[in-house]
């Protein structure tokens, strides 16, 4: 398949969402006092938005933008942080006037942790690489040509619950 440079932006609109969506939870928790169970419900959705986003739309109506990334996993490739910030501005408010601030605060925790994820689990250098080894194992399989599973990054929960789950096969040792 031959890959697209539609997604391809410059460094700064990559890193931008690593400042904005600090930003956008500061300004939620200003906005409305912090309910628990909708943190944990914004975050649980949060999820489910990641895996089906990434199964159905990255791998079917978006394959040739996202099969960039798997050819180049260090390329600045991505959706836009102006596209994200705005989809979160119009969500926020919505949220505020529905009083789900806590439920947004949830959901946008999990994007950052998401973005900050890909990112680390792309970096073996990076100082936080060791500690999600499950994550790797599970996005290293994912990227393996003709290996359509594995599409939770931050979790795999959805894929246990869709059967898209599979393990990285156990390395056999021999002795000689």
């Amino acid at each position: 398949m031959a890959a697209s440079n539609k997604w391809l932006m410059s460094s700064v609109a990559y890193y931008l969402d690593f400042f904005t969506i600090p930003l956008f939870i500061g300004f939620a928790l200003w906005l409305a006092p912090l309910a628990p169970w909708q943190l944990l419900a914004g975050l649980l959705a949060w999820t489910l938005v990641e895996y089906c986003a990434h199964r159905f739309l990255f791998h079917s109506l978006y394959r040739r933008e996202h099969w960039t990334h798997h050819i180049d996993v260090l390329a600045y490739i991505g959706v836009s942080s102006w596209k994200t910030s705005s989809t979160f501005a119009a969500l926020l408010l919505f949220a505020w006037y529905t009083g789900l601030t806590s439920a947004f605060i949830g959901a946008v925790t999990g994007y950052f942790y998401y973005i900050s994820v890909h990112y680390v689990m792309h970096r073996p250098e990076h100082w936080a690489y060791r500690y999600i080894p499950g994550l790797v194992a599970n996005h290293d399989l994912h990227h393996r040509q003709g290996i359509e599973k594995n599409f939770g990054v931050s979790s795999p929960l959805w894929d246990h619950v869709f059967r898209t789950f599979i393990r990285t096969p156990a390395r056999v040792e021999t002795t000689e």
